[in-house]
């Protein structure tokens, strides 16, 4: 080994959910950002003879990396020309589903950054891990919010405005949720695009509904920095995913897990992320609730299911 670098790095990074604002924080509204723990993203850099990439996903030399890893690719290459020039072998091992809006991209590009710095043993600020991430975004998504960033780097709930300075959201009290996986890869970029569209070819119409997700945003902030009313948010996160149907960025295998959740003792559902497919979040009660709901968007065929808790010591 060169002197200076490690044998074996490792870079964590976690997933993130979306709460509310998904769509609308691309047009300067608030949304409410949190770090997901129950999906890791892990990344082992070691010496190699050439440099190369190891996932479920692709394994092969750097140079064969397909375009839907253009960013990974890019800040790869960036990142070994500025530390050094030895070959190296980046394994990255996820949790995180693909396309769901769970922010598997932000996430992978954290692990490997943090597993790159890590091996040449530099020191990686929070700013410049920003930075690297967000470039990667940038070309993975045309568009981003930004919102996914700033989550996976901090690893704290995010209110997230664009442009404005970040602020972390303290919950005054445990939320407990349902997350499920409808199976299907959603494609953000094209979700985000169409917003875009309707937005321009009937402003009158859609703006509202743009500042509506806002505002709902600001309220939920509100119940969960007091005084948690599960009822309340609830219907707040409902009425937040009819706006989303307006605005086209949900769909079947959404709503029908929404509707499962709802059935079944759930105070409000809505999908997260960039719809259209994805994952959808339902809020409860308490845990007994929660495994209820589990257990029936389980039946109703949803990929995957995890119950997550937010609030006290989950900060």
């Amino acid at each position: 080994m060169w002197e200076g670098m490690a044998a074996l790095a490792t870079g964590i990074a976690t997933a993130k959910l979306i709460l509310c604002g998904e769509h609308a924080v691309v047009y300067g509204e608030p949304a409410i950002s949190v770090p997901f723990n129950q999906a890791i993203v892990k990344t082992d850099v070691t010496e190699a003879a050439e440099t190369s990439f190891s996932s479920a996903f692709f394994e092969g030399s750097l140079d064969e990396m397909p375009t839907f890893l253009a960013g990974i690719k890019e800040i790869t290459e960036l990142i070994l020309k500025k530390l050094g020039s030895q070959s190296v072998k980046i394994e990255v091992m996820s949790d995180v589903p693909i396309g769901r809006g769970l922010g598997s991209s932000a996430a992978v590009a954290a692990s490997i950054i943090r597993g790159l710095y890590a091996y040449f043993e530099e020191p990686l600020s929070e700013k410049v891990l920003l930075d690297w991430v967000n470039q990667s975004e940038k070309i993975a998504h045309g568009k981003p919010s930004g919102v996914d960033a700033v989550t996976v780097v901090t690893g704290k709930p995010v209110w997230f405005e664009k442009n404005k300075s970040l602020e972390l959201i303290h919950f005054n009290q445990k939320a407990h949720f349902v997350v499920a996986d409808t199976g299907i890869p959603s494609e953000t970029r094209s979700a985000v695009f169409d917003v875009g569209n309707l937005l321009q070819e009937n402003p009158q119409l859609y703006q509202p509904m743009i500042v509506k997700l806002g505002n709902i945003s600001r309220e939920i902030k509100k119940y969960f920095e007091t005084d948690l009313d599960v009822v309340q948010v609830g219907l707040l996160m409902t009425e937040a995913q009819g706006l989303l149907e307006k605005l086209t960025v949900s769909d079947a295998s959404l709503e029908k897990l929404i509707l499962a959740a709802l059935k079944n003792g759930a105070a409000g559902a809505k999908l997260t992320g960039g719809g259209r497919g994805g994952c959808m979040i339902s809020l409860v009660k308490n845990q007994e609730n929660a495994r209820k709901v589990a257990d029936a968007l389980q039946q109703e065929g949803a990929a995957r299911v995890w119950i997550f808790t937010i609030g006290e010591d989950n900060q």
